[in-house]
């Protein structure tokens, strides 16, 4: 496999560090970031806060110095949730989008101007199967992550004749960190109280009892490995299986199993 200049966002932990890992230990001269590098890793990890705009310009203009160029951009950065819509403070909900949505937003835009001029590129996201169906206790992660499926389908349209392209990784529930990383509770409304416990517990255990995270490893791997040629990859056999059965099942009885698997 040919080398390549890859940037992995979010690569202190979880899927980023695991993917960044491996990316390296294939060849490739990967280039992680964090917005507090705290640790020693075998790939480069710089300084990034994908919601500053001067941070992202900073970051790839520093890139662009060192190397080039950049092949592959990995979108991975991200924060959720474990809280009930109405009881999510609009200040946390915030935080939420400005992270998952507009941070992919200004890492795109400070790079595809880049990739076009070079005359390639790959623009990969970790979107989530939280993006296809609504989750009770993410609503706003769910939002955000729906939001970037729109934008990457009507960018990979736009793109169509450019040499870059674009692809979305959606995996379901994984054993990974991002539970400790959550925004969580909020402000408490008394109509919730029986309901609030059990949606926060199905999520925990959602988690805890998720994949292996080198099934997504993989899957970014196979996208990287085939330019983006497939672009919508789901990853784990619950994604696959709640997908299909959206699709396919009538809209009253999908959302009554929702109902039922969150014990609403």
């Amino acid at each position: 496999m040919k080398q390549k200049i890859i940037v992995v966002s979010g690569a202190s932990s979880g899927f980023g560090r695991l993917t960044a890992q491996k990316l390296h230990e294939s060849g490739h001269t990967v280039i992680g970031t964090s917005r507090n590098p705290k640790t020693e890793e075998a790939f480069a990890l710089l300084p990034l806060d994908v919601t500053s705009d001067e941070s992202v310009s900073n970051f790839v203009s520093e890139v662009r110095e060192q190397h080039g160029r950049i092949d592959v951009l990995i979108n991975n950065a991200g924060r959720s949730h474990n809280s009930l819509l109405e009881e999510t403070t609009l200040k946390d909900a915030r935080v939420i989008f400005e992270v998952n949505f507009w941070g992919m937003v200004r890492m795109n835009r400070a790079v595809l101007p880049l990739m076009r001029k070079q005359g390639n590129g790959l623009v990969i996201t970790v979107s989530s199967l939280a993006g296809l169906v609504g989750t009770p206790g993410q609503g706003f992660y769910g939002a955000a992550k729906h939001a970037i499926e729109g934008y990457s389908e009507t960018l990979r349209s736009e793109l169509a004749n450019s040499p870059v392209e674009v692809a979305l990784i959606e995996p379901g529930f994984f054993k990974t960190n991002i539970k400790e990383a959550m925004v969580r509770n909020g402000e408490p409304i008394s109509d919730y109280d029986d309901v609030r416990d059990i949606v926060s517990q199905k999520l925990d255990e959602g988690f805890e009892d998720g994949g292996d995270p080198a099934e997504v490893v993989a899957a970014i791997e196979k996208a990287v490995a085939n330019n983006g040629k497939t672009f919508r990859q789901l990853v784990g056999k619950d994604a696959k299986t709640i997908a299909r059965l959206k699709r396919w099942l009538p809209e009253s009885w999908f959302l009554d199993g929702t109902k039922k698997q969150f014990g609403l």
